[in-house]
């Protein structure tokens, strides 16, 4: 009897030794890949100062960026998602699968170039998630068990983004979708609650690292207007007026409201504020976040000029007719996991918009 509770004890602490040991490597990943975007940082710099060759905007386009009649609305970008995330270690997916499904373990199974490399290849919209953590903003998909990012710290991606903006000159606006997440928080306890001020915070950090390229609400309206009255009925700029811009949006969800009552005539915010659907359109409208490719419902949104963001694929299944509805549906911001932007999918497995390009004008037949 004794022999057998010693053998139980010493598997259950070699069972909870190795445990801790995976735990504090997942908890590492963090630190190692902040480590890795400071040194990418450091070579940008080197890179912009003494190799850098502009690109030719106009070759992923099927139209002429400097073209003054064409709006923003009227164009549609592919757009990757989750465009921060890295393929990770196959322990933490274990993980997920233990506490959610493997079927959701196996979507987790992707990951993305560095932002400058996407943006070379054409990728002009993004998606990222952002958590908070000791007054600094990061970008990680699940805390602990799908933490691995190309840019964690989101202060340092602004950097990266100002430097091929202000390098590459007539780039077509840079549209970015923050999703600000607090989920699964338990799995790390440095991470914080973000509230109003937290908002506040992150507003001035886009303010004072993205200055004049910045396109935000009161850029489109001013304290006495209404911006869904204003997008209904004049439409959005053209897109030569908004070379070189920067536009944020506030992903639909938990902080919608809280975002919006910072200030309600629109003249604080740096984001735009992103809307789900419903019949009656709130007074921030103006980007609506409708992944299901519902045909009628984004026509309907995009006949009123607003912008709208669709998903061409999910949990990393391609199919050709939920591909060619999304383009069809008129929606502006065509979001995919099979993008050239992907760092594990060969050049012949990646899909485009129409003829090779990754931001087109759109078909009004």
């Amino acid at each position: 009897m004794k022999h057998i509770t010693r053998v139980i004890l010493i598997s259950l602490s070699t069972i909870i030794f190795v445990m801790l040991l995976i735990i504090l490597r997942l908890y590492l990943i963090r630190g190692y890949d902040l480590t890795l975007q400071k040194k990418h940082m450091r070579s940008l710099e080197d890179y912009y100062d003494d190799q850098y060759q502009m690109i030719d905007e106009n070759t992923f386009l099927n139209f002429d960026v400097t073209n003054n009649d064409l709006n923003l609305n009227e164009i549609q970008y592919l757009a990757s998602h989750n465009s921060y995330k890295k393929k990770g270690p196959a322990i933490g997916k274990f993980f997920v699968g233990l506490g959610d499904s493997f079927d959701e373990a196996n979507a987790l199974k992707y990951g993305y170039k560095n932002f400058t490399d996407q943006l070379e290849s054409g990728i002009r919209s993004f998606e990222i998630d952002i958590r908070y953590r000791k007054d600094t903003f990061e970008l990680t998909h699940v805390p602990l068990v799908d933490p691995s990012s190309q840019a964690v710290n989101f202060e340092l991606l602004l950097d990266e983004l100002m430097l091929f903006s202000t390098n590459q000159e007539h780039h077509i606006p840079i549209i970015i979708l923050v999703e600000i997440k607090t989920d699964w928080m338990m799995l790390d306890p440095s991470l914080q609650d973000i509230k109003t001020d937290e908002l506040k915070l992150l507003d001035e950090i886009l303010k004072d690292k993205l200055k004049d390229r910045l396109f935000s609400p009161s850029d489109m309206v001013s304290d006495q207007e209404i911006l869904r009255d204003k997008i209904m009925t004049e439409g959005w700029p053209s897109v030569s007026e908004l070379l070189n811009k920067f536009i944020f949006i506030l992903h639909p969800g938990t902080f919608e409201q809280i975002y919006y009552e910072i200030d309600e005539n629109l003249q604080s915010q740096s984001m735009f504020i992103g809307s789900s659907y419903q019949e009656e359109y709130p007074s921030y409208a103006s980007f609506f976040v409708h992944n299901d490719v519902d045909i009628n419902v984004i026509k309907s949104l995009v006949d009123d000029q607003f912008m709208v963001r669709t998903r061409i694929d999910s949990n990393l299944v391609f199919s050709i007719d939920r591909y060619q509805d999304a383009m069809s549906s008129g929606a502006q911001i065509l979001t995919t996991d099979f993008s050239i932007a992907r760092s594990d999918l060969d050049d012949i497995d990646v899909i485009y918009l129409e003829n090779d390009k990754t931001i087109i004008q759109k078909d009004e037949t």
